[in-house]
């Protein structure tokens, strides 16, 4: 029995400070939402209770912890404006198909399928969210009114976004209040650690070769400092006015930033191939003198006082007397290191003008954003759009034809856990672990309305017992392996819950609404199931393909992109690409993809200054996009050949004195980027993949007919 207790008190001491206050916030905005709902005499106070959780717990299930309050504030806007397009949409939905059930079914689950396709493709966190809102929640307010009477439907409209909107005020109150926590105040530190490690990393690759797996290991974590610097970047324009001004060059930067990781790249192969010159040493020299103070001065105090812009210096050679290979590759080098400086250079002057706004310099950072654009996924968001849709019909129809009352709760629940999750990498686990939450909620729901709820008098008491399971919900939701279940509890919970007829006794009623709910969890974990999404594997080679084909445009179409367009473009694409592949030589490959793009756009700006042999180059990189599509999968062997013809044309080229030895160098640095075979271990991995698939599809079919 003492270690029991023992046990049990040891729990409650591991459980972090941190929770505990997150659990004081939801607890106390659920007694503001709770009184001020019944004072106000509202439609159901459990809907007010639920926006809070939601608003509160949601966001808690992907930071393990309080969220910052720029997260909350987007959410709580967003939630807003998303149930208030809900309901006007749910209201639109009765006025025309209320009495055509068939109607009524093709229309919102028409409704459901266009949010959730908008849902997939937008990449605003927020307006994502929106969409979301407005999604299911025209679905809740037009079932509420069919399962309880469409002449309800305009007080049940207006009575979700008043509750709503009281919930969002009320939780966003108290995370304004108690212990604010401000992510924005960390975006100068990120910002710091990301020049720093960038200056770190040019040091090393100038200092010594490097082995592969130094590199990699190096842009792995540049590119994690990169994305907290990006995360916290989008918290500045919620949090603090006093860096709204900074939002332009914040923004700017963040292009900026992707440039940087894709030269410090190609730096480290330009100099690869620089040291491979029997004089290349002496010209490395040369640069790094120059170079090396300012880069240890970034690395130490990246948050120093700015200095004069560094600007390489030409070099001093004899043409005659200096090999055209070596001046082409030192060259090369110049150009990249210049580059990596420059950005440098640029964020330090930002992260100086971060600490002190006042500073005279902050007139000297850009004040346009540049555009950015991302790669759509219209194939995935058609398919989720696609299972929303079927699934919802499919459970619509079985409603109405069964006559069964309550089966709008188990049409309500499947629309909120279809749209909640899509974006979840495995949805069927995350609604898998919903489905006990929900069986938990309806059975603690059951003891909280039946038995405790009747013999409780009075707000205190009332706000005590509701205080139970949103505590114990709240200390669930920020570990991994209960996130869900606290969520759902809380969900399945207020859905259930009618806090305005606490002394109903309706068991027959309330336990047809819990099977509901079970049944549409489940309906909504079996549509995940049996409708999976495409593997990893499918749409790596789907993303691939997508690249090849924009790659070939930029090497065949007379008119360039926007450079910053083109990588912010390239960077959501490839980071995918990371993100399915799943290792470090996945990484390295979609950086030497980015960088194999931007050298190609490099090569096709300076074509004016190819002379008499721009017609041919020209025709040679259009051919070479011809054939990069022309292709499924492309082999090392494939790529040796263009690299080799790529060394060709360099090779011919270094006799042509009047040309730049510039764009001879991008023409090489092109040829070096292909001799690393980009893509062959994602479009390997992709055809694995998919040949495990078939291999496992015809063992069943095997088995199955044996």
């Amino acid at each position: 029995m003492g270690d029991r207790t023992h046990g049990r008190w040891s729990f409650m001491i591991r459980i972090p400070a941190d929770h505990w206050l997150l659990a004081l916030r939801t607890v106390l905005a659920v007694w503001l939402a709770l009184f001020l709902a019944m004072r106000l005499d509202l439609y159901q106070p459990a809907w007010a209770i639920l926006a809070v959780m939601i608003v509160t717990l949601q966001p808690v299930m992907f930071t393990g912890g309080t969220p910052p309050i720029g997260i909350i504030i987007g959410r709580s806007v967003a939630r807003l404006f998303g149930t208030l397009f809900g309901a006007v949409v749910g209201l639109g939905l009765i006025a025309l198909f209320g009495q055509q059930p068939m109607l009524y079914l093709l229309f919102s689950g028409g409704w459901l399928a266009f949010c959730m396709y908008w849902v997939m493709l937008e990449q605003d966190e927020y307006l994502g969210y929106v969409m979301m809102l407005s999604g299911y929640t025209a679905t809740l307010v037009s079932l509420t009114a069919i399962g309880t009477g469409v002449d309800q439907i305009w007080t049940i409209a207006l009575a979700r976004f008043t509750e709503t909107a009281l919930g969002i005020g009320c939780g966003l109150l108290m995370h304004v209040v108690i212990a604010p926590r401000f992510g924005s105040r960390a975006l100068p530190g990120a910002l710091s650690s990301f020049l720093s490690l960038s200056a770190r990393e040019t040091l090393a690759s100038l200092d010594t070769p490097r082995s592969r797996a130094q590199r990699d290991d190096g842009l792995k974590a540049l590119l994690a400092t990169y994305q907290q610097f990006e995360k916290l970047r989008g918290l500045t324009r919620l949090e603090t006015r006093r860096l709204s001004h900074f939002i332009p060059a914040l923004d700017r930067f963040a292009a900026d930033g992707l440039a940087l990781l894709t030269t410090v790249r190609e730096l480290q192969t330009a100099l690869d191939y620089l040291r491979a010159c029997d004089d290349g040493e002496r010209w490395l020299n040369q640069l790094a003198t120059a170079a090396v103070p300012l880069l240890e001065t970034i690395e130490s105090a990246p948050d120093g006082e700015p200095s004069e812009r560094l600007v390489l210096a030409d070099f001093d050679w004899d043409d005659t007397t200096v090999e055209p290979r070596s001046r082409a590759r030192a060259e090369l080098v110049r150009q990249r290191l210049g580059e990596v400086l420059g950005l440098l250079q640029h964020g330090r002057r930002l992260r100086h003008a971060l600490e002190d706004p006042a500073s005279s310099r902050i007139e000297t950072l850009p004040r346009d954003r540049r555009s950015r654009t991302t790669h759509n996924e219209h194939f995935v968001a058609r398919f989720n759009a696609f299972r929303v849709f079927v699934a919802f019909e499919l459970l619509g129809l079985f409603w109405i034809h069964s006559g069964w009352h309550s089966g709008y709760l188990a049409m309500m629940l499947l629309g909120v856990f279809t749209m909640l999750f899509a974006k979840a990498p495995d949805p069927a686990a995350v609604v898998y672990q919903f489905l006990w939450g929900s069986i938990a909620a309806v059975i603690f729901g059951g003891v909280l309305l039946f038995l405790v709820l009747p013999v409780i008098n009075g707000f205190p008491l009332l706000a005590l017992a509701v205080a139970v399971p949103v505590t114990i919900g709240t200390l669930l939701t920020p570990h991994p392996r209960w996130s869900a279940i606290g969520l759902a509890g809380a969900i399945t919970m207020m859905t259930l819950l009618n806090l305005n007829s606490t002394y109903t006794f309706a068991p027959a009623r309330y336990i047809n609404g819990g099977l509901a709910s079970i049944i549409g969890t489940l309906c909504a974990m079996f549509t995940y199931s049996l409708l999976r999404q495409r593997s990893p594997g499918e749409r790596i080679r789907i993303l691939m393909a997508a690249y090849w084909r924009g790659l070939s445009r930029l090497m065949r179409e007379k008119s360039l992109p926007n450079r910053a367009r083109l990588e912010s473009r390239l960077y959501d694409r490839l980071g995918r690409l990371v993100a399915l592949g799943g290792s470090d030589r996945a990484l390295r490959e979609a950086i030497d993809l980015h960088a194999m793009a931007l050298c190609v756009w490099r090569i096709r700006r300076l074509r004016g200054a190819l002379g008499p042999h721009r017609a041919e180059i020209e025709a040679w990189l259009a051919g070479i996009g011809v054939r990069l599509i022309a292709r499924e999968r492309h082999d090392p062997a494939v790529w040796q050949s263009l690299a080799d013809e790529s060394i060709a044309w360099v090779e011919r080229l270094y006799h042509e004195t009047h040309l730049p030895i510039a764009s001879i160098g991008e023409i090489a640095m092109l040829g070096h980027l292909m001799r690393e075979a980009p893509g062959v271990t994602l479009e390997a991995h992709a055809n694995a993949e998919t040949a495990d698939v078939s291999t496992a599809a015809t063992t069943g079919e095997s088995r199955h007919a044996g």
